[in-house]
């Protein structure tokens, strides 16, 4: 079943951001974006990926939306990125885990969250879990998140290549989420990279990188980077070659 959510925000004859989110093969859809926007030459963007808990992955996914919403409405001019984004995920993660502490019901739902804070020309990425952002850059395409997954760590460790990670049977098992215990919770929080004008990030639920590999991302990206659409079209291509999660792509174009 294809349900498609989108969001668009036109920047002359191309659009600025376009959201795609698909609940594709599942009975429901887990998926959460968020795009905030503009404040302070800043705006935010993320995917956060809901699993587990006797289905109230829905649950974490839109609570973090909740509370990153909040707390970007009222971040000072003068709050420094990182801090922000790292104090507004360990809260959306007390707040979930409290839920699940809660609630028999909620024990052991999550969420992903990959997305990035872009603050005048230079972008910020975010990451826990194993939805990704990726960079297309001058007809270069480029991973800028690691994943927190069994089979990152095979890889990092050299026992799989990339081929064989696609096909894993471990593929879907992470190693931090927002919900789990704090203590063993990963952040991952980039320094600010440059952007120029015709960059274009894109933030995925796994349920695209699980369909489509890089290099297939890679051909639609090349495709479509200046043209609408580009959202729809990886969505759509992802539930096409087999996807069985939820779907969900949200991209910007640096306009410069």
């Amino acid at each position: 079943m294809l349900q498609s959510l989108k969001k668009l925000f036109l920047a002359g004859g191309v659009k600025a951001i376009e959201t795609s989110s698909i609940q594709g093969r599942k009975p429901a859809q887990e998926d959460s974006f968020y795009v905030s926007e503009i404040k302070y030459g800043r705006r935010l963007v993320f995917v956060a990926d809901g699993v587990g808990g006797h289905g109230h992955g829905d649950f974490a996914s839109q609570k973090t939306v909740e509370i990153f919403d909040y707390e970007f409405n009222r971040m000072a001019e003068d709050e420094s990125v990182t801090d922000f984004l790292r104090k507004t995920t360990l809260k959306a993660a007390n707040q979930v885990l409290n839920k699940c502490k809660e609630d028999e019901s909620y024990k052991n739902c999550g969420t992903t969250i990959s997305g990035f804070m872009i603050s005048g020309n230079a972008y910020y990425t975010i990451n826990v879990g194993d939805s990704r952002v990726y960079l297309w850059n001058d007809g270069v395409l480029s991973r800028e998140t690691h994943d927190h997954s069994i089979v990152q760590q095979l890889l990092d460790s050299g026992q799989i290549n990339e081929e064989e990670a696609f096909t894993h049977p471990k593929r879907n098992m992470m190693t931090s989420a927002i919900g789990q215990d704090l203590q063993m919770m990963k952040v991952d929080i980039s320094d600010p990279k440059p952007l120029v004008a015709g960059d274009v990030l894109m933030a995925f639920s796994d349920g695209v990188h699980d369909a489509l590999t890089d290099n297939q991302i890679f051909q639609i990206v090349k495709k479509m980077k200046s043209s609408n659409g580009l959202a729809e079209e990886l969505t759509s291509q992802a539930y096409n070659a087999g996807g069985k999660d939820n779907i969900t792509a949200v991209i910007f174009r640096y306009l410069g």
